[in-house]
């Protein structure tokens, strides 16, 4: 029997359009029949900004994560993700597990973190120098460097403060910002392949796109090594664990 698929979107509301999208282009299907079913649930106006929280404190993002996931279950998801690196920091996400541990054992709540980890592991075991861009925070967790430090062969690079700053304005800032403009900018582009570049001029020999809004911004050719895109590993591993037979194969 096929699982049901649900996103928690809103975080922001085009990556959840984003990992939709993934997850049906990573579908082997012939038919409208043949996709799986999903409920993607937007609630941006509940979900408060997670680096602000991470930053400065204030009501905690976890609870508005499970008023959407206790929905997406109530509807028959069984198999649940949040496409927003930021919300799987600790002192988010691990709040959201707890409940759904208890709350509701056999559902899955899906870790884009540890999946994207994982499948660098899996795809580097001689190691690698691994670029970070992110939101600053994901940076001032570690949300990364926590789980990669216990790798000896693998590298992570990350930028400096100051241009940390600069990736956060290409993602936030109103007047240019992924966030707020659609399409993305041509100066957010160039600001995020800039910073790109800086981490292969450091060494880096694959960057990840350590928040979901990146990846509607960088693609594959746009700078000189490869791209890891969370969002993608996240859209994927729920085709894994909803219907395996059916996870499209490169």
């Amino acid at each position: 029997m096929e699982q049901m698929i649900g996103i928690i979107g809103g975080v922001g509301p085009y990556a959840g359009l984003d990992v939709v999208k993934k997850i049906f282009d990573n579908t082997v299907a012939s038919c409208d029949q043949d996709h799986l079913d999903l409920h993607l649930i937007n609630i941006p106006s509940k979900i408060g900004d997670r680096t602000d929280y991470l930053l400065n404190g204030g009501t905690n993002p976890a609870y508005a994560l499970i008023q959407g996931f206790d929905q997406l279950v109530k509807v028959g998801a069984t198999v649940v993700g949040i496409p927003c690196n930021t919300a799987h920091a600790p002192a988010i996400f691990n709040v959201l597990a707890r409940h759904v541990a208890k709350a509701y054992p056999a559902v899955i709540l899906l870790n884009m973190i540890e999946e994207t980890c994982s499948q660098i592991i899996d795809r580097y075991p001689d190691g690698v120098r691994i670029g970070l861009l992110a939101t600053k925070g994901t940076h001032a967790v570690g949300l990364y460097s926590s789980y990669f430090r216990h790798y000896a062969k693998l590298e992570l690079l990350e930028p400096s403060i100051e241009d940390r700053e600069i990736v956060h304005g290409a993602i936030y800032d109103p007047g240019y910002g992924i966030k707020a403009v659609t399409p993305v900018s041509a100066k957010a582009v160039a600001i995020l392949v800039d910073q790109a570049n800086k981490l292969i001029d450091r060494g880096a020999e694959v960057i990840i796109l350590g928040c979901t809004e990146l990846p509607l911004a960088l693609h594959e050719g746009l700078v000189a090594c490869p791209l890891v895109d969370p969002t993608l590993v996240l859209a994927r591993a729920a085709i894994q664990h909803a219907a395996p037979e059916k996870l499209r194969q490169y």
